[in-house]
This record gives structure tokens, C-alpha cells and sequence, in this order.
């Protein structure tokens, strides 16, 4: 029986899943790698962290195949997960050159500002489909080009997901929904943006080839199969970055089922059979997994938040309802700036209607619900664009809740399906590496969250009064 491999590079980890036919997991292998700040606002990492990460998940699945009877041959594909718009410069052999400028790194703020000065927000959303932002991979270029001048003329730009494959095949090939989260590609047209590579001074020529996910990039270099462990022979075929694996290993589909991750940001993914735009331009639009698709992926206050109040509180029990005896508070979980699906920075983390009777697990309940809120808010942003789901499933630290699924199907009114699959990206590159083989994989077991009726009706009306507070405060903090 073949076996698949699907590897994620993620920013602090790489992870490796071994599959089977039938969609079971036979092994899971983790690395850790490190982040570097030199300087404020800086974050960088080196990329042969990349390659000795993915080598090392992949060598301990194979071993975990030898221990469970199965010989490395029968693996018959792998695929890459990879972290979105992580800029590397490589010499001409495929060597980096600098440290990978992660895509948490902000130096090139005011790279940023010129950029739009010369050309607004809606140049750079009709042309990539997602906001500029300093964390942008073009705005690093331009800083790149005024700062380390000698790098660019020496070198050629790379992602993550093409470093890896030039290394492990000889060609650079980027897979076109990892394209797709930079902003140099055009994901209406799924193609680059010659207009965005001209605007930073960089030849339309020099960017890698881009591959359809599922397409086979080449067979493994004779160097790279044996680092892996692996036979020749062994094709890699292009995968997806990260949110687009993780929303394909959960089953994400057009009009049927969104994907909640919910990690350190939630993000919730939908899928569409056209190219949707926002009139507004803020609902980030990449190419999925299928050459006919497009993903919604929408970024909000998360796990980050819930940690928080967590550790300011100190609220470790995870009670079975949401109810309190006191009136529910509303909060607004804004303490980084209000992202999708409205992009409001002004905004700030706030609690409304605090008395003294008033305990931490109020708050806790409060913050779970304004997150849930948030969900509520990107859906009704993004259903127009995309069709409202019949469900939504939830993958993530937040499903290990015994309340927070049952909250999220009151207030969206849908039903929640809770997959039990910890790694969905790893998943999700697998299920791309296997091709038709995983026509029939689930990702594991799921469980069915119905919304109660009893519940809808509270939760919509707190709901409008969310919204309500929402609004009276982001006018308090612009002014």
C-alpha cells in the first residue's frame, strides 16, 4: 500500500505527517527552529532551518514506517505546506544568501508608506487581491533594494515553498496558492502582476515558474533523496501555504463547508467557484488548491486574546455553558487592532458593562463570545462574495473547548463540525501529494455541534448589541 507524505513549514516548526491509502496517519514528526530580531520591528530566520527541518520530519516519519513494518519505498509522493510570503534571497545555485525576512518582519514601514503614496489600496487589492501592509514581501523588497543593494543584483528572490523545491528537485517552482499570498500574483487571474514587479523595480522575468497545487514539480535530486532517506525516483508535487493545506485537509468546499482554524489569529476560510472581489477591498483573496477555486481567508483576534485573559485572570476551568447569573458583558477583542473584516487599527480591546458582582469567569465568557462575534462578523462580510455555508468546521486549539463549539453554532445558527486532526496543513499536503487517492479521506473523526434554538435568539440579540458597542467605540478612539 503507498504511502504519502505531507511536510509543513511553518514559522516556528516544521511538522511531517506519513498517510496511507485510506487516510490514516501513520506518523507525525516535529522540528523546532528559531527566530532571530535584530533590531525592533525586525524578524528573521535562516533558511537552511527550512531544508535541515523538512529533513528531519521526514526522516522521522520513515523511521516511524520502519518501526511500524513499512519500507521507505512505498512512499509514493510528498507535498509542501509552507508559511505564506516569507521572503528569501538565494545566490544563482539556490544558497541563501541573507537571513529569510519572516512575514512577521516590519521593517519596511516606511517602504510601505511610499508605496502608497504612489498607488492606494485599491491598485494593490485589484492586482493581489490582499491590502499592502509593512509585512508585505514587496515593501521588504523595496527595502532590500535601498539598503542591501548588492544582495538583490547578486541574487534571485525567492519563497519558501520555491527554495525548497529548487533544492529538492533543481527546478524553482512556487505552488500557485503560495504565489497567490505574496503580492506579486494576480489571483483574478492567476497569474504574476507584471504592474506590482514593476513598481518595485524588479524584472517580471526573475520570479519563479508557479505550479497548479496537486501538479508534480519533478522527481527528488539524487543529493536530496538521499538527505531524505528517500529513493530517487520520489516526486514532489506543489502543495499550498499553510491556511489554504489546513483548509484543504479539513474539507473546506464551495458552498458547503467554511474552515475555522483557530490558532495563535483566527482565520476563517471559505471557498469560491469564481474570483471573488470586495468592493471594499479588505477581504484577502488567494487561489486555492483547485485550479477553479479561490479561498476567502480572513484573520482575526484569537488564541492570542484568550491566552491573555487567561493569564491576566487566571481562569483555568472550562465550564459546560456559557451562562452566567450576572448580565453577560460585551468585549471587544480588538488589543492588537481590529483586523478582517473591516481593518479597523484605531480600535482597542474593550469591556462594557463591568459591576461589581461581575467575576473573571464573566470575563473569559465574554472574550470567548467576542471572538465568536468576530466569527459572526467576517461570515456575514464574506457570505456575499462566496455563498453562505451550510456548516462550518473548526480545527484548532479552540475545539478542544467543551463550550467554545456549542457558543460558535449558537451564534452563527449553523451546525459546527469538530474535526479531530491536529495537524490540518501537514494533512492537507498530503492529501495533495496522494491526487485522486484521497478522494474519500475525512482527516479524522468528526464531531456535530447543532445550534439550540433556544440559544439563537439570545445570542443574535447580544450580537446587536455588540455590534452597537463596537461602533460607539471605534468613533471614542478616532477621535
Amino acid at each position: 500500500m503507498s504511502v504519502f507524505l505531507g511536510a509543513d513549514i511553518g514559522t516556528t516548526s516544521a511538522k511531517c505527517v506519513a498517510v496511507d491509502e485510506d487516510g490514516a496517519i501513520l506518523a507525525l514528526s516535529q522540528h523546532p527552529y528559531g527566530m532571530s530580531h535584530p533590531r525592533q520591528g525586525w524578524a528573521e530566520q535562516d533558511p537552511e532551518d527550512f531544508w535541515q527541518g523538512l529533513v528531519s520530519v521526514v526522516r522521522g516519519c520513515l523511521e516511524q514506517l520502519r518501526a511500524g513494518g513499512r519500507d521507505p519505498e512505498s512512499v509514493a509522493s510528498l507535498a509542501l505546506s509552507t508559511q505564506g510570503d516569507t521572503l528569501i534571497v538565494a545566490d544563482r545555485s539556490g544558497s541563501a544568501l541573507r537571513p529569510a525576512i519572516s512575514w512577521m518582519d516590519a521593517r519596511a514601514s516606511d517602504q510601505c508608506a511610499r508605496l502608497l503614496e504612489q498607488a492606494d489600496q485599491r491598485f494593490w487589492y485589484s492586482e493581489t487581491g490582499i491590502r499592502l501592509t509593512p509585512y508585505s514581501s514587496a515593501c521588504a523588497v523595496l527595502w532590500l533594494s535601498e539598503n542591501e543593494p548588492e544582495i538583490l543584483r547578486e541574487g534571485v528572490l525567492c519563497w519558501v515553498p520555491d527554495f525548497l523545491a529548487w533544492r529538492m528537485t533543481g527546478r524553482r517552482v512556487v505552488d500557485v496558492p503560495s504565489a497567490s499570498w505574496t503580492p506579486f500574483f494576480n489571483p483574478f487571474a492567476r497569474r504574476w502582476s507584471g504592474k506590482v514587479a514593476e513598481r518595485v523595480g524588479l524584472p517580471a522575468d526573475s520570479l519563479p515558474e508557479t505550479a497548479e497545487a496537486g501538479e508534480a514539480v519533478g522527481c527528488l535530486l539524487r543529493e536530496a533523496a538521499a538527505e531524505f532517506g528517500l529513493p530517487e525516483k520520489t516526486p514532489l508535487v506543489a502543495g499550498a501555504f499553510d491556511q489554504a493545506a489546513a483548509a484543504h485537509g479539513a474539507g473546506a468546499g464551495p458552498g458547503g463547508r467554511w474552515v475555522l482554524s483557530c490558532g495563535t489569529a483566527w482565520v476563517l476560510y471559505a471557498v469560491a467557484s469564481h474570483p471573488p472581489r470586495d468592493p471594499e477591498g479588505n477581504l484577502p483573496v488567494c487561489c486555492h488548491v483547485q485550479p477553479d477555486a479561490w479561498g476567502l481567508v480572513l484573520p482575526f483576534s484569537g488564541g492570542t486574546v484568550f491566552d491573555w485573559v487567561r493569564r491576566t485572570f487566571g481562569t483555568e476551568d472550562d465550564a459546560s455553558d456559557a451562562q452566567s447569573v450576572n448580565e453577560p458583558l460585551i468585549f471587544i477583542p480588538h488589543l492588537y487592532g481590529g483586523l478582517c473584516p473591516d481593518w479597523q487599527e484605531e480600535s482597542k480591546g474593550t469591556l462594557v458593562g463591568l459591576t461589581l458582582s461581575h467575576t473573571a469567569r464573566d470575563i473569559e465568557l465574554a472574550v470567548m463570545r467576542g471572538l465568536a462575534f468576530e466569527t459572526c462578523r467576517n461570515l456575514e462580510a464574506a457570505a456575499p462574495l462566496a455563498g453562505r455555508p451550510e456548516r462550518v468546521r473548526m480545527v484548532g486549539g479552540a475545539t478542544r473547548s467543551a463550550q467554545w463549539p456549542q457558543l460558535i453554532a449558537d451564534i452563527l445558527d449553523l451546525l459546527v463540525e469538530v474535526l479531530d486532526c491536529a495537524e490540518s496543513a501537514c494533512y492537507g499536503s498530503a492529501r495533495l501529494a496522494a491526487g485522486e487517492c484521497a478522494a474519500g479521506w475525512t482527516g479524522g473523526s468528526v464531531r456535530v455541534i447543532e445550534p439550540r434554538p433556544s440559544r439563537v435568539e439570545a445570542e443574535r440579540e447580544l450580537y446587536g448589541r455588540y455590534l452597537d458597542a463596537y461602533r460607539r467605540a471605534l468613533e471614542f478612539y478616532r477621535a
